[in-house]
């Protein structure tokens, strides 16, 4: 079982939850976690396809071969921006 922590628009997409509990059976690495997220949330899954959203695991952007391992930290990083000009 792996945490996923959900920010922005996954959140909403995932009725607000902050975060999704989720059980990887055929496999432990990146890909797998992204089928599960896919079957469970379809519209997120298209934007983790599209990358329009972005998987971290312990605060590293992941590809789709890295392991996951259970008390990994993992998160949906959507878009953001923000800071101002000339800081």
């Amino acid at each position: 079982m792996v945490t996923v922590r959900l920010f922005g628009m996954t959140k909403m997409l995932a009725g607000n939850q902050g975060t999704l509990s989720l059980a990887l059976h055929d496999g432990k690495r990146v890909r797998d976690l992204v089928a599960v997220i896919e079957a469970a949330y379809p519209k997120i899954g298209e934007l983790l396809q599209k990358k329009k959203v972005l998987l971290s695991v312990n605060q590293d952007i992941a590809h789709e071969d890295l392991e996951v391992k259970d008390g990994d930290e993992i998160a949906l990083l959507p878009p953001f921006a923000g800071g101002s000009e000339g800081c």
